[in-house]
């Protein structure tokens, strides 16, 4: 079965990218899977592209959103490799293939990943967030053979979009195992990685964090990744006096180390699905707090494998930190279960079966 993945833009901050490099190794789960990586890229977004080329994809590079010619570009492609599917992710690439069919360039079956819905980041954009999202579940409707969800909480919103169940498959994320290191900390380390959005709540957790120094509680915290509200945060971190406790790190390639040297990890989300960063905590065997929202309790049991609490929620957040930054007893059991949990149930070799298992049903292979 030979595949085509893509995908529309990459930043590696974002877990839908994370997942795109884990769909390109299938073939190494499965012989019988050969994967053609292909992502359309664009060129003014400053993208880092370098994993891209580490795993031979092809890159159709186009010079802005307005710029359509990457239709003949891939319909081309498409004519030449003769896939027997393309498997394509996000809403971006719903549509994308929605284009595709509209206009007769694409006869092959595709199945749609879906990580979401779409989340407009500045107001014009919100305006026209019901509209992507209507669009990308009528491709799941008319184009998709298939729509693979990545937890049970994306599974509902698809179903209200009006998507039949037949067509759905949940197969949750997963990610390499590695071997985690302890942190020797004099002063516990909080830490972020994840795309620097709303959606991602992280003025709630400044506000949260600001609160704990009020108490006189020490702590360092740093946020890894960047995004369109980076600015924003570090303008709050100034007006909450947090400078001196809080670091800003941008785009980092060493997320795992990063993880290894903390103490707690936080997910403030507003909206989430199934999080790579989670996982990627859980992998190190970190104390985690998260909101209760999208795929988060599908990954964390309360009080077991970390901490939840409600959303947009700071004074909760603030609860649930300064409870682990007090009891280094209580960050073990819950990294340590954790942990566990992940090597049971969200190690890449997992979700690369679920994955394969569901392309294969897709096209009758």
């Amino acid at each position: 079965m030979k595949v085509l993945n893509l995908i529309w833009g990459f930043s590696l901050g974002a877990g839908i990218d994370k997942c795109f490099l884990t769909y390109h190794g299938l073939s190494a789960e499965d012989s019988s899977v050969e994967v053609l990586s292909v992502c359309i890229n664009l060129k003014n977004l400053d993208s880092h592209i370098e994993p891209l080329r580490e795993i031979g994809a092809v890159i159709i590079d186009i010079n802005s959103r307005k710029d359509f010619s990457w239709i003949g570009k891939l319909h081309s492609l498409i004519l030449k490799e003769r896939p027997d599917l393309v498997f394509t992710h996000g809403f971006n690439g719903a549509i994308m293939m929605g284009i595709m069919r509209m206009f007769g360039r694409c006869h092959v079956p595709v199945v749609c990943s879906n990580h979401g819905r779409y989340t407009g980041p500045t107001p014009f954009r919100r305006l026209v967030e019901p509209m992507v999202n209507r669009l990308m579940y009528i491709t799941y409707q008319t184009v998709a053979v298939s729509v693979i969800c990545v937890d049970g909480s994306g599974r509902e919103e698809v179903l209200s979009g009006g998507v039949p169940p037949d067509k759905i498959t949940v197969v949750h994320n997963g990610i390499p195992d590695r071997t985690p290191a302890v942190a020797h900390n004099a002063v516990p380390e909080i830490i972020t990685a994840s795309r620097i959005s709303v959606e991602k709540g992280l003025n709630h957790l400044l506000q949260a964090l600001a609160i704990i120094k009020d108490k006189g509680i020490p702590f360092r915290y740093r946020m890894i990744g960047e995004g369109p509200e980076l600015n924003n945060m570090k303008q709050l971190a100034g007006q909450l006096q947090l400078t001196d406790c809080v670091q800003f790190e941008g785009f980092r390639s060493d997320v795992p180390e990063c993880l290894d040297q903390a103490d707690i990890f936080a997910l403030p989300s507003l909206r989430e699905y199934h999080s790579i960063a989670v996982l990627e905590a859980m992998r190190a065997a970190k104390a985690i707090v998260a909101t209760n929202v999208g795929g988060n309790c599908e990954s964390v049991t309360d009080e077991c494998q970390g901490l939840i609490v409600p959303p947009a929620d700071s004074e909760a957040l603030a609860a649930a930190i300064e409870r682990l930054l007090s009891d280094s007893a209580l960050r073990r059991t819950l990294g340590d279960a954790a942990r566990r949990r992940f090597v049971d149930e969200f190690t890449e070799s997992a979700m690369k079966r679920g994955i394969i298992n569901a392309l294969k049903k897709a096209v009758g292979k």
